[in-house]
């Protein structure tokens, strides 16, 4: 199995490979390592790497882990969980509703109910103090619904337009098969 670990900032992809009763073959850019362990309890392990005998000390929580071998603290992360972490705080981050900056009259509506639509593709223009702004979808969509008119006074919240992202999308198709 491949696990990507991030230590001291630096990703490295290890093959590991287990080889009989509690034995590994560790494969690393660093090169090959035959390791066996035993945990001594739950920070403390015992390592023996190539008939080399090493204590390794562990603390942490499930994000990342501080590993203590001969006196130098390791900081050691799973780069894979991290890359999840990351997309989806990214995700999570993007504005979910299609709203006007300030109080606003609705000049144009761009799309029609059904209509997919990208990011940044425009979905409904406002006017406010003799400007126009075009209010643009925060991500790949497919609008649900259109909850204003030409004409229609709306403010800041108002929920002008309903998306559904791709991917949402995508995962209710993939539930129904």
């Amino acid at each position: 199995m491949i696990y990507n670990l991030e230590v001291e900032g630096e990703t490295a992809a290890l093959k590991v490979t287990q080889t009989g009763e509690g034995g590994l073959e560790i494969t690393s850019p660093q090169g090959r390592y035959d390791v066996t362990c035993r945990r001594i309890n739950d920070h403390h392990l015992y390592l023996t790497i190539d008939g080399v005998g090493v204590n390794a000390f562990v603390s942490g929580d499930s994000e990342a882990k501080q590993i203590m071998i001969n006196g130098v603290t390791y900081q050691v992360a799973d780069a894979d969980v991290r890359t999840r972490q990351s997309a989806s705080a990214a995700a999570q981050a993007l504005p979910r509703e299609v709203t006007p900056p300030m109080p606003s009259v609705v000049v144009k509506i761009l799309v029609v109910e059904g209509q997919r639509v990208r990011q940044g593709e425009g979905l409904i223009v406002v006017s406010a103090m003799k400007m126009e702004t075009s209010l643009a979808a925060p991500f790949d969509a497919r609008v649900v619904r259109i909850n204003t008119a030409v004409g229609e006074k709306v403010m800041p919240g108002d929920t002008l337009v309903d998306l559904e992202a791709e991917e949402d999308e995508a995962k209710t198709a993939g539930d129904d098969i």
